[in-house]
């Protein structure tokens, strides 16, 4: 008889998952009253909250919830696995079941799209769907591709396959006995037990690969990291440095995040055996970084960082996250609409050779208030700001500061589109100064008051102009600023804790009414800032192709305490901008720039061009600037025309090949690093090879050589390559 014209739906009470009844659908039906069974042929679909089946045939036993089912078995689970069989008996949830010749297939994304990872077995054994024994069964995670010469599928690149294999869900792990590891279907590894974390599980832990290096401080050595997740919320790192010349070092990596917040601990020490005048001694050295913030309401929240380190050289020597300063704070914020408040506390480690420790400041407390109306064109717009700090050394100045900037705006738009704003700035300060060095009465203060109290007027004008062509939008806008300053500005007789001779103009500070560092030093002459920006647009798409700012200033009276080369220390400033050119999709260059007014000669710049194409983009970066040189003409800190560059070339589907080099080319060549990185990757395989060559001023490790080599098995032994 042909297949019948209609279904036939039929609702089962079985005790489900869901406690729901489940919804039969089949070609045919044979029911069996007395006994509650029920026979299904021929297309049968039976639907579940948290299943759906697909067979030929299907048998039901209702009074002991026995399901089996045979021919063609498709099972679609909630979770979005999918298991292929030819023969199951199970109850009603699925929960416990023999299943014939599987093959089970657990979604996962890759690159964005949607893979599978694969398990086979001749027989599986479920129990309480949390337990699972896998008879002759293989896993891949590796995609299977058609050979249309053999009319087959070739074996996947990688897969393991073993006797037994037991998935153990509740304790999210795997293992594999008497299991082999295939390579293009040929066996090249036996072991007689594996494991690795289940493919249900986020976080694996584990042995995560080690990285190789050679040094001439360590010789030959390895990091050997190890992965373990303390919680759903916490986790830990725990990473052993081993190596020819030098005692072990252990790095401890701790992560937690909170309801609130998030803390993350790095610590690290070993204890180190040097010889001084033929005693050895045991020097401890280590490091310590740990950071956190807490929301404690949707407006206020708490944050801290803690830095320290027990000598100079330590984490650059060990590849631990070297920084010059280090930087330890407690900070208490709070965020009222346009309102802020803060409380600080900052301690400073400096790790710069030239620099007196004893003469690092430390900050107890920083007291910022900042009280802001909602800034309108047409409307007196006001910005105040409260500073308290208090300064204090083992050595060298101390001093506490109030300071009081309260500006005032009105900023108006007129008919033709021209923007003018008008403000009015003061600024008062009351200073206790103690051990300080007056340059300008050259007497030593040992503890004296003083005041400050200086006003500002400013006036801003600009005016854009525009034109709409069929594929771009051009805009052209020319800026002018006026500010008016008194000589206070600049006051001598209080400390500099601004540090104003690290100040150097660019485009950023050009527009900005007060331009230097902190409050200690501002600009005591009055000036005309005035500049022009282009931009091109790309039409309806609001993609920039071409940003042009170039701009100087004029200052009435010289800024005669600056450092030469600070650009305004002359009446003339120099000439500051940047570009962002993109004239094709393939190409990108910007730059900062700083040019002399004198010679017109590159002074600063900080440029990069990325070329980019299918498979492959180079970039380019130069960073150049002249030296620091003081007002008496001394070379404080020498200049630099520093360049990196990378390669970056992907061959194929898969291999990618990246070289690089950072270097300074000022006369003769310095080199800083190079090194290069090739690298495959699919689904399921991975692997890389790198090396670098590093130059460093560290006289524990003057030179190094990094050899790393990774390797990652997708869901049974990953790594970042």
């Amino acid at each position: 008889m042909d297949k019948i014209l209609f279904f036939l739906f039929f609702l089962v009470s079985l005790n489900s998952h869901s406690n729901e009844k489940i919804e039969i659908n089949a070609d045919q039906f044979t029911y069996d009253k007395e006994n509650t069974r029920i026979y299904a042929t021929g297309n049968v679909e039976i639907i579940d909250q948290e299943f759906k089946l697909y067979a030929n045939k299907v048998f039901v036993n209702n009074e002991s919830k026995v399901l089996s089912a045979r021919e063609k078995i498709k099972i679609f689970n909630s979770d979005g696995s999918i298991l292929k069989a030819d023969k199951i008996v199970a109850d009603n949830t699925l929960e416990n079941a023999l299943i014939e010749n599987n093959y089970i297939y657990i979604p996962r994304i890759y690159k964005n799209e949607n893979i599978f990872l694969r398990l086979a077995a001749k027989k599986v054994e479920r129990r309480n769907k949390d337990w699972e024994q896998l008879e002759y069964g293989t896993f891949t995670a590796c995609e299977l591709c058609y050979n249309e010469k053999t009319k087959k599928y070739d074996p996947p690149l990688i897969q393991l396959k073993a006797k037994k294999i037991i998935h153990d869900k509740k304790k999210l792990n795997v293992k594999y006995y008497d299991a082999f590891l295939d390579v293009h279907g040929k066996s090249v590894f036996y072991l007689p037990y594996f494991s690795h974390p289940s493919p249900l599980v986020k976080r694996k832990k584990g042995f995560l690969p080690p990285s190789i290096f050679q040094t001439h401080y360590f010789g030959l050595g390895a990091n050997l990291p190890y992965y373990y997740p303390l919680s759903e919320f916490s986790d830990i790192t725990v990473t052993p440095k081993i190596s020819q010349k030098k005692n072990p070092a252990l790095l401890i990596e701790h992560r937690k995040n909170f309801k609130n917040g998030e803390i993350k601990n790095e610590f690290s020490g070993t204890i180190e055996n040097q010889t001084n005048n033929q005693i050895k001694e045991d020097r401890k050295r280590g490091h310590i970084n740990s950071e956190g913030i807490f929301f404690l309401n949707p407006k206020n929240y708490a944050s801290y960082k803690l830095q320290r380190t027990t000598d100079r050289n330590y984490q650059h020597t060990y590849k631990y996250k070297y920084d010059y300063i280090l930087e330890s704070n407690v900070k208490l914020e709070s965020l009222r609409g346009f309102n802020s408040y803060s409380l600080q506390s900052y301690l400073f480690q400096d790790n710069r050779r030239e620099f007196d420790r004893k003469q690092t400041p430390r900050i107890l407390p920083r007291l910022l208030v900042n009280w802001r109306s909602n800034p309108l064109n047409n409307t007196l717009n006001y910005d105040t700001n409260i500073e308290f700090i208090n300064f204090y050394r083992t050595e060298g100045t101390d001093s506490k500061k109030l300071f009081i900037n309260q500006n005032f705006t009105f900023p108006t738009i007129l008919n033709d589109g021209t923007l003018l704003r008008l403000g009015g700035h003061l600024n008062a300060g009351l200073y206790n100064v103690k051990k300080y060095d007056n340059p300008v009465s050259s007497k030593f203060e040992n503890n004296v008051y003083k005041n400050n109290f200086f006003p500002q007027l400013s006036l801003e004008v600009s005016k854009p102009y525009f034109k709409i062509s069929k594929k771009t939008v051009s805009t052209f806008t020319p800026k002018v600023l006026f500010v008016k300053s008194t000589k206070n500005a600049f006051n001598r007789k209080i400390p500099d804790e601004g540090n104003i001779n690290n100040f150097d103009l660019d485009f950023i500070d050009l527009f900005n009414v007060n331009r230097m560092h902190g409050t200690d030093r501002l600009e005591q002459s009055s000036r005309l800032d005035y500049g022009v920006s282009y931009t091109s647009t790309i039409k309806d798409s609001f993609d920039n192709l071409t940003t042009i700012q170039v701009g100087q200033s004029h200052q009435f009276d010289r800024n005669k305490y600056l450092n030469k080369n600070t650009g305004i220390n002359e009446k003339f400033s120099d000439i500051v901008g940047n570009f962002t050119i993109r004239p094709a999709k393939a190409i990108n260059l910007n730059s900062y720039f700083v040019i002399d007014k004198d010679n017109f000669s590159i002074k600063t710049a900080y440029s990069n061009l990325l070329i980019k194409q299918k498979n492959s983009y180079l970039l380019i970066g130069n960073s150049r600037y002249a030296a620091v040189i003081d007002q008496d003409g001394e070379n404080l800190i020498d200049g630099k025309n520093q360049f990196s560059v990378k390669y970056d070339q992907k061959f194929y589907d898969f291999w990618n090949f990246t070289a690089y080099s950072t270097f300074d080319k000022k006369g003769k060549l310095k080199l800083y690093n190079y090194g290069t990185k090739i690298k495959y990757e699919d689904e399921c395989f991975g692997m890389s090879f790198s090396w670098t060559r590093q130059y460093t001023h560290n006289p524990e490790d003057p030179t190094s050589n990094n050899f790393i080599f990774l390797f990652s098995l997708k869901e049974i032994m990953e790594s970042d390559l």
